[in-house]
């Protein structure tokens, strides 16, 4: 990216072919920058998996410190690591490992052998006791990966401390005062404002999200609007340039406003975190400053291109960051596509040009928003025009209330007034938006080659806008030069007057501002439709990474259908796995979803889904005959109707058919009686052309006798069987050898959570499983599994393959 924004700004200012070479030069530097990268990071990672799960000592120096709702956080750098054996004196010590930077965490009221959080400075030596782990790996498509993430911040992995030591060190004098500014700041803001408004304060003007409402915080993100919380260009040039601007006013030149200024912002980014949105404005800003005093030109795309540069040079990871892309994006698209736009709308309409400020970034960012997000505001657009130029409000209430809350509260609590007012208005703006029709738009992660033709396409769009510029410029040119001509002349009716009046009416033909307007607004909303999710061609089979449960996604051409959902391992399956996971794949809508049983491995996903996701709908809930006085599944049944769920109980011989796939349910019948829960399973065939696959719930060995019993009379139901969701998360009670036998299976997928509690899966069911060369799929070895199929032929993909 550093290298495609530097050639275009090349390319602009160079006359010759100048840029092209430096291209290419910038990017076999990258390329070589992140290759060595990459060795570096593994090598780091080795070492990580050496030392993880060993209780182990670490000894390094603080570089960060935070403590928010009862937690403490240390950031520890040049971090030796040694594995201690044994416990209390006497230890005995091993090899011991270099790993750069380990985050460690720990509760405040947890063990009494921590340290207070007070007691810590940025650059004391620190020594720790505990486990590290390594940052958890994304294992379903559309999960967030954390260990990716923390990549991109150049951290390690993590350890829960359980013992601490502060061992002297040299204490950074600066950054720890920039440290007890902030949180003296912070506290100001939380002692003085109310609690919804402390939070949206303090990630605005410290950029410290920790405090921060859950509920807030998502509505800004279904709105478009997210971007406010976090501190960027719009921050920095409302606190930076308002300093600059006074300084010069107090009467100082452009050489000591802009140093004064460049360090304020320097001291202001590292003190709000440093995040690479924060560098990128800060770095920008200086260029600014420096091109002031040099009286040089500032050009936006050659310091976005630096900030950029730096950035990456140091950690290449962060290129893979939507938050990186987003914030480059965004002032990219302002650089470059923003002027396109207003050229061929015509300059000097102020709505126009706010409309064509939001649509430059939207038509540039989006497939960045649906690759991270999956979901696209369509209102967004029009309501970033109204917070905006509001947002300044609301940084200089939150600062007034830093500075002025640490006087007496009632002055922080007075400053606080404005942006509260402010931001209570933005809450009415986004409840009210989120009544509107087609709110928000599911499209899915867009596929890489959808990607790439949206931004040809969106390129040829824009060299088509500065041509049609161009020719109208060149005609109103001639007009000009034409009108003196025939005031010379005197209205003479000569030769150049009649060419004059033809140029003339060609320039009247040329398009008025509100066809152009027209026109510019269907590309908007048809540009998108190249990233809208294609229809999943035969069908495909999601088996989700759950942990310790179950959770199958089924989908042929536009519909999907799913077959439980739900974990005991992952107590926050539904927001954190399995609605990004549907979000991804595109899916708002399941036509029909199946609960085998009322056991919370099976459902507690699913209620996430009606309780808490709106924008994901389920018209049919489909819950077992013999669970109609589950108290589980009466409540989930509750919970469905209230979403406008219809919601049916099926017994043996019900069928379901929807794009090709056709699904019957095998057991239990009415006149069943199931011994337990786990025998109330929905057991349920699906068929796809030749292609048959059995779900069997938490059915046990006993109740798939019942069933071959059940259906003696129809041998080939289960005989053409060639893929096995196997029972009980492969219980030893479960799949039976008579079962098996009876089945024609050559691939079984069975979902448990690595390291369970319950054994899963049991030795016995392997054996009996590979007896007959049956292949096996295990969600906790290789994440989400993935089958497709044609009717015919049987593809498999392991997520984490």
């Amino acid at each position: 990216m550093a290298a495609g924004t530097g050639a275009v700004c090349l390319k602009r200012r160079s006359k010759g072919a100048v840029w092209l070479p430096v291209f290419l030069l910038f990017v076999l530097l990258g390329m070589g920058r992140a290759g060595d990268t990459k060795q570096k990071w593994e090598m780091r990672e080795r070492a990580c998996m050496d030392m993880a799960g060993i209780f182990s000592e670490l000894h390094g120096r603080v570089s960060a410190v935070e403590e928010s709702e009862g937690k403490v956080q240390i950031t520890l750098e040049e971090n030796v690591v040694r594995p201690l054996a044994g416990g209390g004196e006497g230890r005995s010590f091993s090899m011991s490992r270099q790993i750069p930077c380990v985050l460690v965490s720990w509760k405040t009221d947890a063990t009494e052998d921590m340290p207070d959080a007070r007691d810590f400075k940025i650059g004391s030596n620190v020594t720790v006791r505990g486990k590290l782990e390594l940052f958890a790996r994304a294992r379903n498509p559309g999960e967030f990966d954390s260990r990716s993430y923390y990549r991109g911040q150049g951290v390690d992995c993590r350890m829960y401390g359980e013992e601490a030591e502060i061992s002297g060190g040299d204490v950074s004098p600066l950054p720890e005062l920039l440290r007890q500014i902030r949180e003296k700041a912070k506290q100001n803001i939380m002692r003085s404002a109310a609690a919804e408004d402390a939070g949206i304060f303090s990630a605005a003007v410290l950029g410290d999200k920790k405090a921060l409402d859950s509920e807030i915080r998502d509505l800004y993100q279904k709105n478009g609007i997210a971007h406010l919380l976090a501190i960027s260009g719009l921050h920095l040039s409302i606190i930076g340039m308002g300093g600059y601007k006074l300084l010069r006013k107090a009467g100082l030149g452009y050489k000591g406003a802009g140093l004064a200024g460049t360090a304020f912002i320097f001291c202001y980014g590292a003190m709000t975190g440093g995040s690479p949105s924060v560098v990128r404005a800060v770095v920008m800003m200086s260029t600014g400053f420096l091109a002031s005093y040099l009286g040089r030109t500032y050009d936006l795309l050659s310091a976005l291109s630096l900030a950029l540069l730096m950035l990456v040079w140091e950690t290449p990871e962060l290129l893979t960051q939507g938050g990186v892309q987003l914030s480059f994006g965004a002032v990219f698209a302002v650089g470059s596509v923003l002027p396109v736009i207003q050229d061929y709308l015509g300059k000097g309409r102020k709505i126009l040009g706010a409309l064509a400020v939001s649509a430059a970034i939207q038509l540039v960012t989006l497939p960045v928003i649906l690759w991270d997000f999956f979901q696209f505001p369509v209102y967004g657009i029009f309501l970033n025009l109204l917070v905006i130029p509001l947002m300044g409000g609301v940084i200089c209430s939150g600062i007034g209330t830093a500075l002025l809350g640490g006087i007496s509260y009632k002055a922080g609590a007075l400053a606080a007034g404005t942006g509260h007012y402010i931001l209570r208005f933005y809450g009415w703006l986004c409840h009210g938006t989120e009544r509107l029709p087609y709110h928000t738009l599911v499209m899915g992660r867009s596929a890489a080659a959808a990607v790439i033709l949206y931004y040809m396409v969106l390129l040829v769009v824009l060299i088509g806008m500065k041509r049609a510029v161009g020719k109208r410029d060149e005609a109103e040119k001639k007009r000009e030069e034409v009108k003196e001509k025939q005031e010379v002349k005197e209205r003479e009716e000569v030769k150049g007057g009649i060419e004059g009046d033809e140029i003339i009416g060609m320039a009247e033909k040329s398009r008025p501002i509100w066809l152009r307007t027209a026109l510019f607004f269907c590309i908007c909303v048809f540009l998108p439709c190249i990233l809208m999710p294609r229809p999943v061609d035969g069908m495909e089979i999601l088996f989700l990474d759950v942990g310790q449960g179950d959770g199958i996604l089924l989908r042929s051409g536009r519909g999907a259908m799913l077959i439980d959902g739900g974990s005991t391992s992952e107590k926050k399956l539904g927001e954190y796995r399995l609605e990004p996971c549907l979000k991804s794949c595109g899916v708002s809508v399941i036509e029909y979803a199946f609960v085998s049983h009322g056991d919370l491995d099976h459902i507690s996903g699913v209620r996430y889904l009606l309780e808490s996701c709106e924008e994901i709908e389920i018209r049919n809930l489909l819950l077992p005959c013999q669970g109609r006085e589950d108290d589980a599944l009466l409540s989930l049944a509750e919970l469905a109707r209230a979403r406008g769920t219809k919601v049916s109980l099926i017994e043996a011989g019900d069928s379901f058919y929807m794009e090709g796939i056709g699904v019957t349910c095998l057991y239990p019948g009415i006149s069943d009686l199931p011994a337990d829960k786990n025998e109330e399973s929905e057991v349920l065939k699906v068929d796809y052309g030749n292609c048959h696959i059995l779900f069997t719930g938490d059915m046990s060995g006993e109740g798939e006798l019942r069933l071959l019993s059940a259906l003696s009379e129809k041998p080939g139901v289960l005989s053409e069987i060639q893929i096995l969701k196997t029972a009980h998360h492969g219980s030893r009670f479960s799949s039976g050898e008579t079962f098996l036998d009876a089945l024609g299976v050559k691939w079984a997928v069975i979902s448990y959570a690595e390291g369970n509690s319950y054994g899963h899966p049991h030795k016995e069911v392997l054996e009996r499983l590979g007896d007959r060369s049956v292949k096996i799929y295990g969600t906790a070895e290789r994440g989400a599994i993935t089958m497709k199929t044609d009717g015919k032929r049987v593809r498999w993909k392991a997520f984490l393959d």
